[in-house]
């Protein structure tokens, strides 16, 4: 964004109003919105408008009073349009206020961690957890060949239905989010929201959810279904409890119907809850705020496919674990105690529920039972996720590597891996996270799925991933007149990186692999961008591409680079200066 907003605010507080940058931060960082971009704000200015909240309240200002303040000067500053500043503000405003008014946290850390804004703190306290040290060796087998017998897993993630999809509506708009009808017709040679969705800042009609599950379902006949969150849209501002509820319910309310007797294993992302990346921690309780209307909800959606024991877990935390099937358990843990867009984490930031806690017990049970695991989350463990938080998250699978098979997330919207590395030998690969493509086109991609070939349903079961294949539509050819949706292959990870299977040693070498032949980070670039018809012309990746491209890959500890330097002193040895 422009940096006269940032200005104007200096203008329009002075040096004794509501902290305007920082709550309008807080509130938009979901819409497209960052106020630290602007270099002329300061960690200073951040501290002054963070300490005008005591001032205001002290001198009785009411919350209401100060959301109003907030919401003109969102509307005077045109930072979004007046419908987004007023929705956002009422939606938000009062547990904001709350938490900043309520934190421990100094003014400097709090616009650290928020606004990065040139502050010398910018994390939240540290903390430890005991994981038991009685490491089994490490041990990674590959998959026979052929197996005995493989399972297909079929894995969803980000559908964000929008309920009030509108075709024929503008694609681009004023506001955050677009194609529906307050975006208006569209301007001349424009082409408007298309039948079944569009390449734009849009979220996709009910219908394409509905074509993408039901294809879905019949392309793969899948022996499991993993559907790692996000299932309302994206017009955050204009959501309620009730609304996401309804997302959520008619999304699963889909998925029941093509998955009747398949397990179908569900984690929570951080749109679930509205506002937008709110998540309650314990601290809050006290004063009545509480996630009861999700958690409860969700139980209910959940129980077709989940036992009933699960129950105390979801209730505590959003997260829970089950087997669906003789040697296999899946563990469905919580990240958005780990988003850094929480503000709550301000509050109480040290594995606020005992999810951690519970992990290693989890963990510990099935490693001592002979069980091996799938871990289902929403944001990856090495992108946006409090720093603390994300190591210690490191240090569990470390030491339950060879229990801990595969982990599989969303987010992000696009298609890749994460190589977690052993903290004491960061060249050895212990884990991967398989991050699956959007089944929305928020993001300018084709809606899309993944399916995984796991070494799985047989005594000696490795509960391996041997392939991954990733399908979308081409929602252009669905648009076109007669056109319907067809989703077809992508790529298969075992032909297009010449692997046996995508255990840790396999992908890492892969990756090495891309530093000595930059062809095959060419194809996997394509792999992930469903919106290429070919790779771009001229496409080339230098060192520095190199550096940038393939770090992606290996960070997975949010407090911890060293990852990535490893490789990047690599890929300086393979291209010296």
């Amino acid at each position: 964004m422009a940096c006269t907003p940032c200005i104007n605010i200096n203008i329009f507080c002075g040096g004794g109003c509501r902290p305007l940058a920082v709550y309008l931060h807080l509130l938009t960082q979901e819409l497209g919105e960052d106020l630290s971009d602007c270099d002329k704000y300061t960690c200073l200015e951040c501290k002054a408008l963070v300490a005008a909240v005591d001032g205001m309240l002290a001198v009785g200002a009411t919350v209401e009073e100060i959301e109003d303040f907030v919401i003109l000067e969102c509307i005077n500053l045109e930072l979004f349009p007046p419908d987004v500043c007023e929705g956002m503000v009422r939606l938000a405003g009062g547990e904001v206020l709350y938490v900043l008014n309520n934190t421990h946290y100094d003014y400097d850390t709090i616009c650290g961690w928020l606004l990065s804004a040139g502050c010398e703190s910018t994390e939240l306290d540290t903390w430890t957890l005991d994981i038991p040290d009685n490491k089994p060796p490490a041990s990674h087998p590959e998959p026979q060949e052929p197996p005995a017998s493989t399972l297909k897993i079929l894995h969803l993630s980000d559908l964000h239905v929008d309920l009030n999809y509108e075709e024929g509506s503008a694609t681009t708009c004023d506001h955050p989010n677009c194609c529906r009808h307050y975006t208006g017709m569209p301007g001349p040679g424009e082409e408007g929201a298309g039948h079944w969705g569009s390449l734009a800042s849009c979220d996709v009609p009910l219908r394409t959810t509905e074509d993408l599950i039901a294809q879905a379902a019949a392309i793969v006949q899948p022996d499991l279904v993993y559907v790692t969150g996000d299932l309302p849209g994206h017009d955050v501002w204009a959501q309620t409890h009730e609304s996401n509820l309804l997302s959520i319910n008619i999304t699963l309310e889909i998925l029941k119907q093509h998955f009747p007797n398949i397990p179908v294993v569900n984690t929570l992302g951080n749109h679930a809850s509205a506002p937008v990346n709110s998540f309650v921690v314990p601290a809050g309780y006290v004063d009545g705020w509480n996630m009861d209307w999700l958690y409860e909800g969700v139980l209910e959606m959940w129980s077709q496919w989940q036992p009933g024991e699960v129950a105390e877990d979801v209730r505590r935390g959003g997260f829970f674990t089950y087997s669906p099937m003789p040697g296999l358990r899946v563990i469905s843990i919580n990240m958005n105690y780990c988003n850094m867009e929480n503000w709550w984490l301000l509050l109480e930031n040290a594995d606020p529920t005992g999810e951690l806690q519970w992990l290693v017990d989890t963990l510990a049970a099935a490693e001592a039972s002979g069980e091996l695991v799938h871990i289902l989350g929403h944001i990856p463990i090495g992108g946006g996720c409090e720093h603390t938080w994300s190591h210690v998250l490191n240090q569990i699978i470390v030491r339950y590597e060879s229990t801990v098979r595969a982990m599989f997330f969303g987010h992000t919207h696009w298609d890749g891996w994460e190589v977690m590395y052993d903290p004491q030998d960061y060249t050895r690969p212990v884990a991967v996270s398989f991050i699956c493509p959007a089944g929305t086109t928020e993001t300018f991609h084709h809606p899309a799925f993944k399916v995984y070939t796991v070494d799985g349903g047989h005594a000696e079961a490795t509960w391996s991933v041997i392939d991954a294949v990733s399908y979308n539509m081409n929602l252009t050819e669905a648009n076109a007149e007669g056109g319907t949706p067809e989703y077809k292959i992508r790529y298969s990870a075992r032909d297009s990186y010449g692997i046996s299977s995508m255990t840790p040693a396999n992908i890492h070498q892969t990756i090495l692999n891309m530093v000595q032949d930059v062809s095959l980070l060419q194809t996997y670039e394509w792999n992930t961008h469903n919106d290429w018809a070919d790779v771009p012309s001229g496409w080339s990746c230098d060192k520095d591409c190199l550096k940038s491209r393939l770090c992606d890959m290996v960070s997975s500890d949010t407090s911890n680079n060293e990852a990535c330097q490893r490789l990047q002193d690599y890929i300086d040895s393979v291209y010296p200066a």
